[in-house]
């Protein structure tokens, strides 16, 4: 339990750290904070992460004079690998084509099993604090998950049952992204119990002068 309440405190302040600073484009500011939002490319909704973040806005005009732009928890969270992405109004049909619903302005959270988890859409305007809360509701939530599952893990190993501690360190370690402390801790686990698991490289910076695409409209 000692362990277990060391990493429930280092995962506290490791969601309190910052992110790095960047310039986005027109800001003209080059020490303003700016979150790494990235337009959707892709002609389907990809889910690579655990934890995805979609904003649908009204327009592109909208999304650039957007708070979101520049929300210092949404910063946060992408430090801890959630991903961000804006899907513009013309291809909101991709949703409709995951069987999702969606009406703009829109905030939805989806697993990587493409589910989604939860969603702002009321017909009116999104108040920045709104989809930070959204987005905060779900991390907390996995956080809590996560400390359950290394508290049980923790438990089935002293009592021998390796197959179930291996199968929630594995859990652990699917999403250790998102917690790296607890990550690296199921990684030691695992290999104690004979399982050795692998950083996979990251992926590459947002690139700050990214544009939207504007792929045609799926049928």
């Amino acid at each position: 339990m000692l362990v277990a309440v060391l990493l429930f405190a280092a995962l506290a302040a490791e969601a309190q750290s910052g992110g790095g600073r960047r310039s986005g484009p027109g800001t003209g500011n080059p020490d303003e904070h700016i979150v790494p939002w990235k337009f959707l490319q892709a002609a389907e909704i990809v889910h690579e992460r655990p934890v995805t973040l979609y904003w649908v806005p009204r327009s592109l005009e909208e999304a650039e004079r957007s708070p979101l732009m520049t929300s210092q928890p949404l910063l946060d969270a992408s430090t801890r690998c959630v991903d961000l992405e804006i899907v513009l109004p013309e291809q909101a049909a991709l949703f409709t084509k995951a069987h999702i619903a969606v009406q703009a302005p829109a905030a939805l959270i989806v697993d990587r099993k493409g589910e989604v988890v939860r969603k702002i859409d009321n017909g009116r305007a999104l108040a920045p604090r709104e989809v930070e809360q959204l987005l905060s509701a779900e991390l907390s939530a996995r956080d809590d998950a996560m400390f359950r599952q290394m508290t049980e893990a923790g438990q089935q190993e002293k009592q021998g049952n390796s197959a179930a501690a291996i199968d929630l360190y594995k859990k652990i370690w699917d999403d250790h992204c998102l917690f790296s402390v607890a990550g690296a801790e199921a990684q030691r686990a695992l290999k104690r119990l004979g399982v050795i698991v692998k950083e996979t490289p990251a992926p590459p910076p947002v690139n700050p002068a990214l544009t939207p695409s504007r792929p045609s409209t799926p049928h």
